[in-house]
């Protein structure tokens, strides 16, 4: 007779949009065992994106940035020993390694769980410290992997992308926006990315928004609010068209200005958003809002926003990628130069149709 797990750890500390293309795990797990208790391994500055969410008991945050100086102070190093420890005693029947790399394996190891499941190919050798290894089609998209992952665990595989937004989240943000005079409809432009081969070109951003003004004004829409991370300011501000030229269209930058939860609560809100491949794109799938993103040096079919390749542009395709392809500004950069704003504009106006049909 099968025993069903009590206590259930998912190790999923990074990126942001990794944590919340994982989510479909969680619900899979809380679908098959719902009166276990299931707990989320995420970096600290991640917390916020499954904080908060139903199907989720607790947040173990994982301080990454801090531990980095664990090889020179001896004050971090006994911190990070002290984290460490501490999974040990959590009792997990079941842990899952949905990041697969060297840390996420031996904070699966630690928890010393009678079920540790993680992909067979994980990369680092982190297969070495489960005893459940399920082999993942490289091929295949990201979620599904994850989904395979439950089916491990004896869950059925349940493709629910849905994301919540904390109340207090969403509060601060109906605040913030009609203090900044931005009306309840509005669009979401995404334009900045940490990788330089995953950016679009400034002055591509700036047509495509002054080509788009009546367009959005046609569909009730008046405002574009610009989002991004701390470090991004920059890269936004060079996206923005001049007031002048967007056609009675106001453009807001709050680029570096908001919390993850924030953001959520942002995307949440709006009518559409427009993204390059980045965590706004897949938060809008978890909420349910339409959008429009492009693609370079990444592969849409296996990475892009799950169940929305019609609505992805990619630059790359009919290249052959690899898995890191991105991180090759030369590459990634040519890639995106290949989608055009007449592109960007037709499918924007496409989605705009829907838009204005609610």
């Amino acid at each position: 007779m099968r025993t069903e797990p009590r206590r259930i750890l998912i190790v999923r500390p990074s990126a942001l949009g990794d944590v919340v293309r994982s989510v479909p795990l969680l619900w899979s797990l809380k679908g098959a065992f719902p009166t276990a208790k299931i707990d989320w391994i995420v970096e600290d500055r991640w917390a916020d994106a499954v904080r908060g969410h139903p199907a989720l008991d607790s947040v173990i945050e994982f301080p990454k940035r801090r531990f980095r100086a664990v090889a020179w102070n001896p004050v971090v190093a006994s911190e990070a020993l002290r984290w460490f420890l501490l999974l040990s005693k959590g009792k997990y029947d079941l842990t899952i390694d949905a990041q697969g790399l060297a840390r996420s394996a031996l904070m699966s190891w630690m928890t010393r769980a009678p079920v540790r499941i993680a992909a067979e190919g994980a990369m680092e050798f982190a297969w070495v410290a489960a005893n459940r290894r399920v082999a993942i089609d490289s091929a295949g998209h990201v979620v599904d992997g994850m989904l395979r992952l439950a089916q491990a665990a004896g869950a059925a595989p349940v493709a629910d992308m849905r994301l919540v937004a904390t109340p207090t989240a969403v509060a601060a943000w109906e605040r913030r926006r009609t203090a900044l005079g931005i009306a309840p409809t509005y669009l979401v432009v995404a334009a900045a990315n940490r990788w330089e081969g995953k950016r679009w070109q400034a002055a591509k951003w700036q047509e495509t928004l002054m080509t788009l003004g009546s367009d959005l004004a046609g569909a009730g829409i008046h405002d574009v609010v610009w989002i991004g991370g701390k470090g991004e300011e920059g890269q936004v501000a060079q996206c923005i068209p001049r007031e002048s030229q967007s056609a009675g269209v106001r453009h807001h930058a709050l680029a570096g200005s908001t919390t993850v939860a924030e953001t959520m609560a942002i995307i949440a809100g709006s009518a559409l958003v427009l993204s390059v491949d980045s965590a706004p794109a897949h938060m809008s799938v978890g909420f349910s809002i339409p959008l429009v993103a492009l693609y370079g040096a990444s592969n849409p079919d296996t990475d892009g926003p799950y169940g929305q390749r019609e609505w992805c542009l990619h630059g790359g395709a009919g290249t052959r990628l690899a898995p890191r392809s991105h991180r090759d500004p030369e590459l990634g950069s040519a890639m995106m130069e290949r989608i055009t704003v007449q592109e960007v504009v037709a499918m924007v106006r496409r989605r705009l149709q829907g838009i204005s049909a609610r």
